[in-house]
């Protein structure tokens, strides 16, 4: 029997699993009622008195930032709200001191939100974007010292692997990172709210996150930190009425940047989609940010052990306690044709560089882990029935 903050936590997602097995968190997470009240709150009081709702927001975004700061262990004032990733890994290549003939490192597994955006300050700036041969499903020491040099400067990797669930060692490339000058950024769209984080311990300089996928929050609404120590180093890439130190009304011009992360900001942030988040964040607190991890991790290693054991090429990453995470990812023969048959019998799941990808969260159980495979056996056996899509 599951704790009884797990099953309230899961209940909050009833009309998402009331639909089927659904192991996407990966792609998007389910948003709770009370995320859609908050971001619905929100508006109704911009459409009822507009000037509240910045009152309004006064209250919500310290409010975000904490419960973020403590679920990374951050302080507040290094964080600023963004989109999405893109925006965060964007203002770190463009602001980070990286001159031409210096070299950034990533591996050839990156989502492209982690990749594009240095490809461009290739072209526009001159540094060198060394793509190199992952290790096990993402980047690790060993691949550094084969491929970095006196010019690297920085290394930009994944918390987790979007395709596989690779998890890379960030507390050993961040001493690798302090022992050779380089700063290191850090994606965490695919780990933070389910697996561990601290940026003081793996010495992270920068780091891109966003709502929607494990923190069960809504689109368009994303976080960058910036380490405290760094930030008056940095100049942003863009400026606005709300990276600038003194009054929005004001015309005395000056360019005078915040001395928080805060000057990364441009503007108003999705205040509607901050609410949204800080409501997911606070649902999470009460039921327990550890207790849900280790509930994801308990059943995603269920899912693992009976794939291997129905004799299906679990990704290598997965196979060891230590290098996988919550995704888990296999591929087997005609992977299509499987992975449409699992969608039509209400099983949620991603299809990703030829492996289905099923991504579990702390509210799913171990009997949706056992429906899986027991409806996996049956395909793969050729006696599955069809259903609607979920």
């Amino acid at each position: 029997m599951r704790e009884p903050e797990l099953a309230r936590f899961r209940q909050a997602f009833a009309q998402t699993t009331g639909r089927g097995v659904f192991f996407d968190n990966a792609s998007m997470g389910p948003v709770a009622p009370q995320v859609t009240a908050a971001m619905t709150a929100c508006m109704e009081l911009r459409q009822a008195m507009p000037m509240k709702y910045y009152q309004y927001a006064d209250r919500v975004f310290p409010s975000c930032k904490g419960r973020l700061a403590r679920l990374m262990g951050a302080r507040p004032e290094e964080l600023v709200f963004t989109e999405n990733v893109a925006y965060g890994i964007n203002t770190a290549a463009a602001a980070l001191p990286i001159k031409p003939g210096e070299n950034v490192i990533l591996c050839d597994r990156e989502f492209a939100s982690n990749v594009y955006p240095w490809l461009a300050r290739q072209e526009t700036r001159g540094i060198e974007v060394r793509i190199v041969p992952n290790q096990g499903g993402t980047l690790t020491v060993e691949r550094l010292e084969e491929y970095a040099d006196s010019r690297t400067r920085a290394v930009t990797v994944s918390s987790v692997q979007f395709s596989d669930g690779a998890v890379a060692d960030l507390q050993a490339i961040g001493e690798w990172c302090r022992a050779h000058g380089a700063f290191l950024v850090v994606d965490c769209a695919q780990s933070l709210g389910v697996l561990p984080m601290d940026v003081k311990k793996y010495s992270i300089d920068m780091m891109a996150g966003l709502s929607s996928k494990w923190l069960l929050g809504p689109f368009a609404t994303g976080f960058l930190y910036v380490r405290r120590e760094l930030i008056g180093q940095l100049t942003p890439p863009f400026a606005g009425a709300d990276s600038v130190m003194g009054d929005v009304d004001s015309v005395g011009y000056a360019v005078t940047w915040k001395q928080d992360a805060e000057r990364f900001a441009s503007g108003l942030p999705n205040a509607p989609g901050v609410a949204g988040l800080d409501a997911s964040l606070a649902l999470m607190e009460e039921t327990g940010v550890e207790r849900i991890q280790r509930a994801a991790w308990a059943v995603s290693g269920r899912l693992r052990d009976g794939l291997l054991e129905l004799g299906l090429d679990v990704a290598p990453c997965a196979r060891e306690d230590h290098t996988r995470s919550t995704i888990i990812s296999f591929a087997c023969p005609d992977v299509e044709r499987i992975y449409c048959l699992l969608r039509e019998n209400q099983i949620a799941c991603s299809l990703r560089l030829g492996m289905i990808r099923m991504g579990v969260h702390g509210y799913n159980t171990q009997e949706e882990a056992e429906q899986v495979l027991e409806r996996l056996a049956a395909i793969l056996g050729g006696c599955c029935p069809g259903g609607e899509r979920i």
